[in-house]
Protein backbone atom coordinates (compact mmCIF):
# COMPACT_ATOMS: atom_id res chain seq x y z
CA UNK A 1 0.00 0.00 0.00
CA UNK A 2 1.22 3.50 -0.67
CA UNK A 3 0.17 7.08 -1.15
CA UNK A 4 0.40 8.00 -4.79
CA UNK A 5 1.72 11.53 -5.30
CA UNK A 6 -1.16 13.95 -5.78
CA UNK A 7 -2.29 17.22 -4.29
CA UNK A 8 -2.80 16.94 -0.55
CA UNK A 9 -6.34 17.08 0.84
CA UNK A 10 -7.74 17.58 4.32
CA UNK A 11 -8.30 14.41 6.32
CA UNK A 12 -9.89 15.36 9.63
CA UNK A 13 -7.35 17.66 11.32
CA UNK A 14 -4.42 16.90 9.04
CA UNK A 15 -3.46 17.12 5.37
CA UNK A 16 -2.48 14.01 3.48
CA UNK A 17 -2.32 12.51 0.03
CA UNK A 18 -5.35 10.47 -1.11
CA UNK A 19 -4.76 6.85 -0.20
CA UNK A 20 -4.42 4.37 -3.04
CA UNK A 21 -3.47 0.73 -3.40
CA UNK A 22 -1.04 -0.60 -5.98
CA UNK A 23 -1.40 -4.14 -7.28
CA UNK A 24 1.29 -5.62 -9.51
CA UNK A 25 1.20 -8.86 -11.48
CA UNK A 26 3.99 -9.45 -13.97
CA UNK A 27 4.44 -6.29 -16.00
CA UNK A 28 0.99 -4.87 -15.24
CA UNK A 29 0.24 -2.48 -12.39
CA UNK A 30 -3.24 -1.55 -11.21
CA UNK A 31 -4.13 1.34 -8.91
CA UNK A 32 -7.17 1.16 -6.68
CA UNK A 33 -8.74 4.09 -4.92
CA UNK A 34 -8.96 3.27 -1.21
CA UNK A 35 -12.62 2.60 -0.41
CA UNK A 36 -12.16 3.10 3.34
CA UNK A 37 -10.39 6.41 2.78
CA UNK A 38 -13.25 7.59 0.56
CA UNK A 39 -15.85 6.61 3.16
CA UNK A 40 -13.99 8.53 5.88
CA UNK A 41 -13.95 11.63 3.67
CA UNK A 42 -17.73 11.93 3.95
CA UNK A 43 -19.08 14.94 5.82
CA UNK A 44 -20.81 12.86 8.48
CA UNK A 45 -17.47 11.56 9.75
CA UNK A 46 -15.49 14.75 9.23
CA UNK A 47 -18.10 16.89 11.03
CA UNK A 48 -18.64 14.55 13.96
CA UNK A 49 -14.94 14.35 14.75
CA UNK A 50 -15.41 17.81 16.30
CA UNK A 51 -17.93 16.44 18.84
CA UNK A 52 -16.46 13.10 19.84
CA UNK A 53 -13.35 11.74 21.51
CA UNK A 54 -13.03 9.08 18.81
CA UNK A 55 -10.21 10.14 16.50
CA UNK A 56 -9.36 8.60 13.14
CA UNK A 57 -5.91 8.84 11.57
CA UNK A 58 -4.65 7.94 8.13
CA UNK A 59 -2.70 5.11 9.81
CA UNK A 60 -5.99 3.65 11.06
CA UNK A 61 -7.33 3.59 7.50
CA UNK A 62 -4.12 1.99 6.22
CA UNK A 63 -4.46 -0.73 8.87
CA UNK A 64 -8.01 -1.42 7.71
CA UNK A 65 -6.84 -1.74 4.11
CA UNK A 66 -4.00 -4.03 5.13
CA UNK A 67 -6.40 -6.32 7.00
CA UNK A 68 -8.59 -6.55 3.92
CA UNK A 69 -5.60 -7.30 1.68
CA UNK A 70 -4.43 -10.05 4.04
CA UNK A 71 -7.90 -11.56 3.79
CA UNK A 72 -7.96 -11.41 -0.02
CA UNK A 73 -4.48 -12.86 -0.36
CA UNK A 74 -5.20 -15.66 2.12
CA UNK A 75 -8.27 -16.89 0.25
CA UNK A 76 -7.94 -20.20 -1.54
CA UNK A 77 -8.79 -19.06 -5.02
CA UNK A 78 -7.64 -19.50 -8.57
CA UNK A 79 -8.06 -15.79 -9.21
CA UNK A 80 -4.95 -14.36 -10.87
CA UNK A 81 -6.39 -11.52 -12.90
CA UNK A 82 -5.90 -8.04 -11.50
CA UNK A 83 -9.36 -7.13 -12.77
CA UNK A 84 -10.86 -10.00 -10.78
CA UNK A 85 -8.93 -8.91 -7.69
CA UNK A 86 -10.23 -5.37 -8.16
CA UNK A 87 -13.80 -6.64 -8.38
CA UNK A 88 -13.32 -8.79 -5.28
CA UNK A 89 -11.77 -5.86 -3.43
CA UNK A 90 -14.71 -3.54 -4.00
CA UNK A 91 -17.27 -6.18 -3.03
CA UNK A 92 -15.36 -7.30 0.07
CA UNK A 93 -14.72 -3.74 1.29
CA UNK A 94 -18.33 -2.59 0.85
CA UNK A 95 -19.44 -0.95 4.12
CA UNK A 96 -22.59 -2.47 5.62
CA UNK A 97 -22.62 0.09 8.42
CA UNK A 98 -22.83 2.98 5.96
CA UNK A 99 -25.62 1.28 4.01
CA UNK A 100 -27.70 0.63 7.14
CA UNK A 101 -27.02 4.17 8.35
CA UNK A 102 -28.36 5.79 5.19
CA UNK A 103 -31.43 3.54 5.08
CA UNK A 104 -32.14 4.14 8.77
CA UNK A 105 -32.39 7.88 8.09
CA UNK A 106 -35.22 7.15 5.65
CA UNK A 107 -37.05 5.40 8.47
CA UNK A 108 -36.50 8.41 10.76
CA UNK A 109 -37.91 10.79 8.16
CA UNK A 110 -41.01 8.63 7.75
CA UNK A 111 -41.44 8.14 11.50
CA UNK A 112 -41.43 11.84 12.34
CA UNK A 113 -43.88 12.70 9.57
CA UNK A 114 -46.22 10.03 10.94
CA UNK A 115 -45.80 11.48 14.44
CA UNK A 116 -46.67 14.96 13.17
CA UNK A 117 -43.17 16.22 13.95
CA UNK A 118 -42.15 17.41 10.46
CA UNK A 119 -39.35 19.67 11.72
CA UNK A 120 -37.34 16.59 12.68
CA UNK A 121 -38.02 15.03 9.29
CA UNK A 122 -36.91 18.18 7.49
CA UNK A 123 -33.72 18.38 9.55
CA UNK A 124 -32.77 14.82 8.65
CA UNK A 125 -33.67 15.34 4.99
CA UNK A 126 -31.72 18.59 4.72
CA UNK A 127 -28.77 17.95 7.03
CA UNK A 128 -28.69 14.19 7.49
CA UNK A 129 -25.68 13.77 5.21
CA UNK A 130 -23.59 15.67 7.78
CA UNK A 131 -24.36 13.27 10.63
CA UNK A 132 -24.50 9.55 11.31
CA UNK A 133 -27.68 7.97 12.60
CA UNK A 134 -25.75 7.15 15.77
CA UNK A 135 -25.12 10.86 16.35
CA UNK A 136 -28.71 11.77 15.47
CA UNK A 137 -30.13 9.13 17.83
CA UNK A 138 -27.99 10.43 20.69
CA UNK A 139 -29.39 13.92 20.19
CA UNK A 140 -32.95 12.65 19.80
CA UNK A 141 -32.70 10.79 23.10
CA UNK A 142 -31.84 14.09 24.81
CA UNK A 143 -34.40 16.26 22.99
CA UNK A 144 -37.52 14.10 22.61
CA UNK A 145 -40.02 13.30 25.31
CA UNK A 146 -39.21 9.87 26.71
CA UNK A 147 -42.52 8.44 25.50
CA UNK A 148 -41.82 9.57 21.92
CA UNK A 149 -38.28 8.23 21.98
CA UNK A 150 -39.49 4.87 23.32
CA UNK A 151 -42.05 4.77 20.53
CA UNK A 152 -39.27 5.46 18.03
CA UNK A 153 -37.21 2.54 19.40
CA UNK A 154 -40.21 0.21 19.22
CA UNK A 155 -41.01 1.28 15.66
CA UNK A 156 -37.34 0.87 14.68
CA UNK A 157 -37.33 -2.76 15.78
CA UNK A 158 -40.43 -3.44 13.67
CA UNK A 159 -39.90 -1.28 10.59
CA UNK A 160 -36.33 0.01 10.30
CA UNK A 161 -33.14 -1.59 9.03
CA UNK A 162 -31.35 -3.09 12.08
CA UNK A 163 -28.98 -0.14 12.42
CA UNK A 164 -29.43 0.26 16.19
CA UNK A 165 -28.29 -3.25 17.22
CA UNK A 166 -25.68 -3.27 14.46
CA UNK A 167 -23.94 -0.07 15.59
CA UNK A 168 -24.11 -1.24 19.23
CA UNK A 169 -22.52 -4.54 18.22
CA UNK A 170 -19.85 -2.69 16.28
CA UNK A 171 -18.96 -0.41 19.21
CA UNK A 172 -18.83 -3.21 21.75
CA UNK A 173 -17.36 -6.10 19.79
CA UNK A 174 -15.35 -4.76 16.84
CA UNK A 175 -12.16 -3.16 18.04
CA UNK A 176 -11.33 -0.64 15.35
CA UNK A 177 -11.30 3.18 15.34
CA UNK A 178 -12.48 3.26 11.71
CA UNK A 179 -16.32 3.07 11.68
CA UNK A 180 -16.69 0.64 8.79
CA UNK A 181 -18.05 -2.89 8.79
CA UNK A 182 -16.95 -4.39 5.46
CA UNK A 183 -18.66 -7.32 3.79
CA UNK A 184 -15.65 -9.63 4.18
CA UNK A 185 -15.80 -9.20 7.94
CA UNK A 186 -19.53 -9.89 8.07
CA UNK A 187 -19.07 -13.06 6.02
CA UNK A 188 -16.82 -14.61 8.68
CA UNK A 189 -18.74 -17.30 10.52
CA UNK A 190 -17.60 -16.29 13.99
CA UNK A 191 -18.80 -12.71 13.44
CA UNK A 192 -22.23 -13.86 12.29
CA UNK A 193 -22.52 -16.15 15.31
CA UNK A 194 -21.45 -13.37 17.65
CA UNK A 195 -23.97 -10.97 16.15
CA UNK A 196 -26.79 -13.50 16.48
CA UNK A 197 -25.87 -14.10 20.11
CA UNK A 198 -25.64 -10.35 20.70
CA UNK A 199 -29.16 -9.87 19.35
CA UNK A 200 -30.51 -12.70 21.52
CA UNK A 201 -28.97 -11.20 24.65
CA UNK A 202 -29.26 -7.46 24.13
CA UNK A 203 -32.01 -6.89 21.55
CA UNK A 204 -34.55 -9.72 21.85
CA UNK A 205 -37.23 -7.42 20.39
CA UNK A 206 -35.37 -7.68 17.03
CA UNK A 207 -35.30 -11.49 16.87
CA UNK A 208 -38.70 -11.76 15.19
CA UNK A 209 -37.49 -9.51 12.36
CA UNK A 210 -34.33 -11.55 11.63
CA UNK A 211 -31.71 -8.78 11.30
CA UNK A 212 -28.94 -11.10 10.07
CA UNK A 213 -31.17 -12.42 7.28
CA UNK A 214 -32.15 -8.88 6.36
CA UNK A 215 -28.49 -7.85 6.04
CA UNK A 216 -27.70 -10.88 3.89
CA UNK A 217 -30.65 -10.05 1.63
CA UNK A 218 -29.49 -6.44 1.39
CA UNK A 219 -26.08 -7.63 0.20
CA UNK A 220 -27.44 -9.76 -2.62
CA UNK A 221 -27.16 -6.63 -4.75
CA UNK A 222 -24.52 -4.35 -3.16
CA UNK A 223 -24.81 -0.66 -3.83
CA UNK A 224 -28.61 -0.51 -3.93
CA UNK A 225 -31.59 -2.00 -2.16
CA UNK A 226 -32.43 -5.42 -3.49
CA UNK A 227 -36.19 -4.92 -3.45
CA UNK A 228 -37.07 -8.45 -4.47
CA UNK A 229 -34.94 -10.06 -1.75
CA UNK A 230 -36.12 -7.55 0.87
CA UNK A 231 -39.82 -7.76 0.07
CA UNK A 232 -40.49 -10.29 2.84
CA UNK A 233 -38.99 -8.01 5.50
CA UNK A 234 -40.92 -5.08 7.03
CA UNK A 235 -37.59 -3.20 7.09
CA UNK A 236 -37.43 -3.46 3.32
CA UNK A 237 -40.66 -1.54 2.81
CA UNK A 238 -39.66 1.84 4.18
CA UNK A 239 -41.18 4.70 2.22
CA UNK A 240 -39.57 8.10 2.46
CA UNK A 241 -42.18 10.81 2.92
Amino acid sequence: MFERVKKKIKFFNTETYPLQIRLTAGTRTLYLKSYFFSIMQQNKYQQESLFTERKISIDDVICSEEELMKYLLSKETKTTSLDEIRQEYYFSSYDILHLLDENFKKFLVSFFYEENLPAYSLFIQNDGANHTSEFILGNLEMSLQQSVFNKLLKAAAEKAPPYIPFIKFFREKIKTPVPVFPVYQWKQENILNEFTSFIDTNFPEYKLYKPAEYINALLEKPGSENKKALRKFPQGKIKQA
